[in-house]
């Protein structure tokens, strides 16, 4: 079962030193250290917590930057959530696009400016396009839906749902969040990935040259009528 895994010491110690390294700048009242600290003591429980199906995530809380809103978890729920990203990122692997670059193993962003490159002398028609505010607008409902073709393990799914519905302290205000996905959390590439899939399965139907990295994609065609056609079909 894909839980166990998540809950194994591999992975779970994995998970560790990822929230250690990405919080090592954090201030001392941080709860991060607190985490540290009393790691063999937490990992037992929180193992058991997701063994029987009882683990909880807390309370986000909203950080408003110039350009962007982050939510910040709680070091043991990013812990829980980027153990669940290792397990669904190798267990999503097989189903996800390989045009799809922003995902471990697929080249990143200069993969993709490489392959873009590679291409643009045998096509002269480009369309390229991205969502506005892609992470707040995904429909949750629809991606769970997505999801559930290929999880089936119930406690994932359930861990998968309480983290999309989330709440959020804004302020000292608490929202529930019914749509969108957390924007700063390792679980949301993979989550971004899986919704945009119908895509890149239609796309890879077209035989024009394609290439996405999360929200942002690129469609290349030897002929302006191949491009409508790609266009249309998006």
């Amino acid at each position: 079962m894909l839980i166990e895994q998540i809950a194994s010491n591999q992975v779970l110690d994995q998970a560790f030193a990822w929230v250690c390294d990405s919080r090592a700048h954090y201030h001392f009242n941080g709860d991060i250290w607190h985490l540290r600290r009393w790691w063999h003591e937490k990992k037992t429980f929180i193992q058991g917590l997701l063994r029987s199906g009882s683990y909880r995530f807390r309370e986000l809380r909203r950080i408003r930057a110039e350009d962007r809103i982050i939510e910040w978890w709680h070091s043991q729920d990013a812990l829980v959530l980027k153990a669940i990203s290792i397990v669904l990122s190798e267990h999503l692997f097989p189903h996800l696009s390989p045009r799809c670059f922003h995902l471990a193993g697929t080249g990143g962003m200069k993969g993709a400016v490489r392959e873009v490159s590679a291409h643009l002398w045998e096509n002269k028609f480009v369309f390229r396009t991205d969502v506005k505010g892609y992470y707040a607008s995904i429909n949750q409902n629809i991606l769970m839906e997505i999801v559930k073709q290929y999880v089936t393990d119930d406690l994932v799914l359930a861990l998968l749902w309480g983290y999309l519905r989330r709440y959020v302290s804004d302020g000292g205000k608490f929202v529930d969040i019914e749509q969108g996905i957390s924007l700063g959390c390792p679980l949301s590439p993979l989550m971004g990935a899986l919704f945009l899939k119908p895509l890149d399965d239609r796309m890879a139907e077209h035989g024009c040259f394609y290439a996405r990295f999360m929200d942002d994609w690129v469609i290349l065609a030897p002929t302006r009528w191949k491009l409508r056609k790609a266009i249309k079909a998006v």
